[in-house]
């Protein structure tokens, strides 16, 4: 496994390959700003809180469950309101950009000849909504949202999604790589069929083992 800190590290490495798989979250696009987009959403919609967005950060930047935490400490928590809070978080329309390297590796590798697949675990009306508001559907021959396959069992590190990847490109596993930011579940599915893989240690990324300090 290549082991990177910034996605242009890897272009030569992936320029070699037939195709590429990415994951989504935290590989192209920050889900931190996701995660401040939903907050910024619920402290629009949801009255009664003063600053609820900036509360709701400052909690899930402390590792609390922000939403359950914020109603609590304004006295507010109900089931109620937490199911009001989740469905404005789940469905709104984010405000997220790619990252700038990974804009131009998506080009790079497309004007190079390399095919492009998605595989990306998250609600799917989640994982759609970032896609769109990213502009990125016409880069990817295939997007694979795992819950679409049939729930969160085929989410990673499930080979499900990786060997319809191979079935649709239909090359072999070899000639595939996958780069995701997770080391905990990313990579298991890819070395068990043997493919390569690319860890993008994304220092502000929510599963680096390198943070930012």
């Amino acid at each position: 496994m290549l082991e990177i800190d910034k996605l242009r590290d890897a272009e030569n490495f992936l320029l070699k390959k037939s195709v590429v798989i990415f994951d989504l979250d935290d590989t192209l696009y920050s889900e931190k700003d996701y995660v401040k987009s939903g907050y910024a959403e619920i402290g629009c919609n949801f009255k009664g809180i003063d600053e609820m967005a900036s509360k709701l950060w400052s909690a899930f930047q402390s590792g609390k469950q922000a939403i359950n935490y914020v109603l609590e400490q304004e006295g507010l928590l109900s089931e109620d309101a937490i199911k009001l809070c989740l469905n404005i978080y789940r469905n709104h329309q984010p405000q997220i950009s790619l990252y700038p390297d990974a804009k131009n590796l998506l080009e790079i590798l497309k004007s190079g000849g390399v095919r492009l697949g998605m595989i990306t675990d998250g609600r799917p009306e989640g994982q759609r909504a970032k896609i769109k508001c990213l502009g990125i559907e016409p880069y990817f021959e295939k997007i694979i949202i795992t819950d679409e396959l049939g729930g969160i069992a085929f989410r990673k590190p499930n080979t499900v999604a990786f060997e319809k990847m191979r079935d649709f490109f239909k090359v072999p596993y070899k000639s595939m790589v996958y780069i995701g930011d997770n080391p905990k579940k990313d990579f298991i599915a890819p070395e068990l069929l043997g493919m390569e893989s690319v860890y993008f240690n994304n220092p502000e990324g929510l599963y680096s083992t390198r943070k930012v300090l």
